[in-house]
């Protein structure tokens, strides 16, 4: 089946994004300043029930993450540190590829504007290398309400 244009465009985009995000991270990194600049990638998307947010968490451990939404339930805050396990790093001569990043790493999504959640309900679970966030959608109450008007 062949894909709309729009769904061509938003992929390209999505591509494009990749490529220079990557593209300037090692540039970061070389230098030496990648510090806080490195951001797990991720996927939002909403179901039936749900908004899902998907995050590509592989070399995190839970307790290695913290996650938190904003008061009016609009921005998910996942901030952490990667640390790298390697015994060997002293006995290394040379890099020829450098693609993990470590360290501090904080990761702000915007939730769907049109879209309320109810906080009370969150969810997250960690499998294979990717942290599930479940963030449930608030039942929408009446769009009118009457109005007495009092003489």
């Amino acid at each position: 089946m062949f894909k709309s244009y729009d769904e061509m465009l938003e992929e390209l985009e999505r591509e494009m994004r990749r490529v220079s995000d990557d593209m300037l991270l090692q540039v970061f990194r070389v230098s030496g300043m990648a510090g806080e600049l490195w951001t797990p990638r991720v996927d939002v998307y909403e179901t039936a029930e749900n908004v899902v947010v998907k995050v590509c968490a592989a070399g995190l451990a839970p307790d290695q993450m913290e996650l938190s939404i904003s008061a009016d339930n609009k921005f998910l805050t996942l901030r952490g540190m990667r640390v790298e396990q390697d015994d060997d790093k002293s006995e290394r001569i040379r890099y020829y590829q450098l693609e993990v990043y470590y360290g501090p790493f904080e990761r702000i999504v915007a939730l769907p504007a049109e879209v309320g959640v109810d906080r009370d309900k969150l969810a997250a679970t960690y499998k294979d290398g990717f942290l599930k966030v479940v963030l449930p959608k608030r039942k929408a109450g009446p769009t009118k309400a009457k109005i007495e008007i009092e003489d």
